[in-house]
């Protein structure tokens, strides 16, 4: 992202403490990366291995599959840690029966979403 955004950032970190994604984790950079380009550039999500995990590696110096990998542990790492009802309400149908969870794509595409509802809403610059 080329201009920082503090009520984006703010909102991304919010949600990700809230959804119990632990902050130590590189998985919890990678993902609030993710997903504030998805909030900025919607049709991204559509290509999560070809722009968003190769533009969030460059960004860390890291590689592709690392970002893949990082962000799925620090979504398995929050789906064992969430407060009971918070995965629920905030993914409802699209978790998994076979996995519990929702997957990498699923995760950001859902959370950008919600948050982009909010900033249009003003809900996060009220506070």
């Amino acid at each position: 992202m080329e201009d920082f955004d503090p009520i984006l950032y703010r909102a991304v970190s919010e949600t990700l403490f809230m959804l119990s994604v632990p902050a130590h984790m590189d998985g919890f950079s990678y993902l609030a990366e993710a997903i504030e380009m998805t909030v900025m550039e919607p049709s991204r999500v559509h290509g999560i291995m070809k722009y968003i995990y190769p533009e969030v590696a460059k960004k860390f110096g890291s590689t592709p599959s690392r970002v893949e990998r990082s962000i799925r542990n620090a979504i398995e790492t929050a789906c064992a840690r969430a407060r009971y009802g918070v995965f629920d309400e905030y993914f409802g149908n699209v978790i998994s029966p076979e996995t519990g969870k929702p997957t990498n794509a699923m995760f950001i595409a859902t959370v950008a979403q919600k948050i982009r509802v909010k900033l249009m809403t003003s809900s996060f610059e009220e506070r």
